[in-house]
C-alpha cells in the first residue's frame, strides 16, 4: 500500500459518491452509508431524527471513510473530526445545492425533485481533524483488506 498526499486525499473526497461514518453509540460502534459533499474544507451531510443523529448530539467525534475502486486499483481515505449541526440558513442551501448537483435524478430517482428532503432532516458538517489515505499502488498491487 501506498500513502496518499493531502491533496490525493481531498481528490478522493471529492470524487468519491458514499461515505461511512462511525459514530459512537452509548458506548458502541455505529456505522451508516452516506451520501456527502465536500464544502468549503468540510464534509457535509443530511441526516434525520435518529439512531446517528442522537449519537452524534451525545459525542460529535466521528470518523468517515471515503473508498474509491477504480478497475482493480483502489483509493481510501479516513476522516476524523466532530460533527456538528449546522444552523445557518446560507451554508443549509448551499449543501443541499451541492447534494442536488453531486446526486442527479439518475443517480438517485426522485431525488432531484421540487421539495427533496423532509424539512426534519439537518446538515451535519465536519471539519477535519485529521486525515490519512491509502492506496493499492504497491509492487505487486494489493486488494482492499489485503485480500
Amino acid at each position: 500500500m501506498t500513502g496518499l498526499s493531502p491533496e490525493e486525499c481531498w481528490e478522493v473526497l471529492e470524487q468519491g459518491t458514499v461515505a461511512h461514518v462511525a459514530v459512537l453509540d452509548d458506548g458502541e460502534p455505529y456505522v451508516t452509508p452516506l451520501s456527502y459533499v465536500v464544502v468549503g474544507g468540510r464534509l457535509a451531510f443530511r441526516s434525520a431524527p435518529g439512531r446517528r443523529a442522537a449519537a452524534i448530539a451525545a459525542a460529535p467525534r466521528v470518523c468517515i471513510d471515503v473508498t474509491l475502486v477504480e478497475g482493480s486499483a483502489w483509493r481510501s481515505v479516513l476522516v476524523w473530526g466532530d460533527a456538528r449541526v449546522a444552523d445557518d440558513p446560507e451554508l443549509h442551501a448551499e449543501v443541499v445545492a451541492a447534494l442536488l448537483a453531486k446526486y442527479p435524478e439518475e443517480t438517485a430517482p426522485g431525488f432531484s425533485s421540487p421539495a427533496p428532503f423532509p424539512e426534519e432532516r439537518h446538515v451535519v458538517v465536519v471539519t477535519p481533524m485529521e486525515m490519512t489515505g491509502r492506496s493499492s499502488a504497491a509492487d505487486p498491487p494489493v486488494r482492499p483488506g489485503r485480500l
